[in-house]
């Protein structure tokens, strides 16, 4: 009877330790933002071999946009196809995901500009205290990049992932500070934003000789569904691919693909897998 109940309380343990794993796939901290003015939640991915190698740095993923639900997909891909299982098509990576305020709209922080937002005339939407983008670049730049710099071993390429707002986000990262990251997955961004704006900011860029540089995977969706507005931002963003594929630098390398079975709703997951695939790469720079 000893036997069975020690073996109960074996499996009991085993089982009970499985669960801590699980639950443990990912973990949550706060950075304390002077620059925001507020906590800032935001969850941590450890790769497979983190702690195998204690000298051994990671490149890291951060995630804009990032729910614990997109977290853990991202994470769980990046896993995936960083194992043996799967031939180690990409390198391993910490990610790291900042779900939108709780005292906000997320547009607040993703958009560079505070206008209404019209294309043609036309009224598309109506915010409130947005165009904080500007603060919150600055936020990753001086307090929360540091603050992961110093938790975990991470390398210096660092890849911003960012979706439609995100992905506007993320292409004014990419104009306004290229210092902050290295990589970037733009999918298909609001290029509909503020009458053309990210496009009229590289041509204002260019004209003060101030480049843009980073590896950069941009994706687009089949919008037509949505008419004048999504044959627009697809046009738009093309416009602003070419004028950056233009630019004669070393410094600046592209790739685009354009998913016609995807609409804008349903684009991130394969954009997540090519992106990866060309950013995140084994042996690459």
């Amino acid at each position: 009877m000893l036997k069975v109940i020690s073996l109960v309380l074996l499996l009991a343990v085993g089982f009970s330790l499985h669960a801590e794993e699980a639950k443990a796939f990912t973990h949550s901290y706060l950075v304390t933002s002077t620059v925001m003015n507020e906590n800032r939640l935001y969850h941590v991915y450890l790769p497979p071999s983190y702690y195998d190698n204690k000298q051994r740095r990671f490149p890291v993923v951060y995630v804009l946009d990032g729910d614990i639900h997109r977290t853990r997909a991202i994470a769980g891909m990046i896993e995936g196809l960083s194992t043996p299982t799967l031939e180690e098509q990409v390198q391993q990576a910490i990610v790291v995901a900042i779900p939108n305020s709780t005292n906000a709209i997320r547009e607040r922080d993703l958009t560079p500009t505070n206008v209404d937002w019209e294309l043609n005339g036309r009224l598309l939407e109506k915010f409130e205290d947005i165009g904080n983008a500007a603060n919150y670049l600055y936020f990753f730049k001086s307090e929360l990049i540091p603050q992961i710099d110093s938790q975990f071993r991470t390398s210096d390429k660092r890849l911003l992932v960012g979706e439609s707002f995100g992905g506007l986000f993320a292409a004014y990262a990419l104009l306004n500070t290229p210092d902050v990251f290295t990589h970037y997955l733009i999918i298909d961004a609001t290029y509909l934003w503020d009458n053309n704006y990210l496009n009229r900011t590289l041509s204002n860029k260019q004209a003060q000789g101030k480049l843009p540089a980073g590896n950069v995977y941009f994706t687009f969706a089949n919008n037509t569904a949505f008419g004048e507005i999504g044959e627009t931002n697809l046009a738009w963003g093309y416009q602003f691919f070419d004028k950056l594929n233009a630019i004669q630098s070393d410094e600046l390398r592209l790739h685009k693909r354009y998913f016609d079975d995807e609409s804008h709703g349903t684009v991130a997951l394969p954009s997540w897998y090519y992106g990866f695939k060309a950013l995140l790469k084994t042996h690459s720079e």
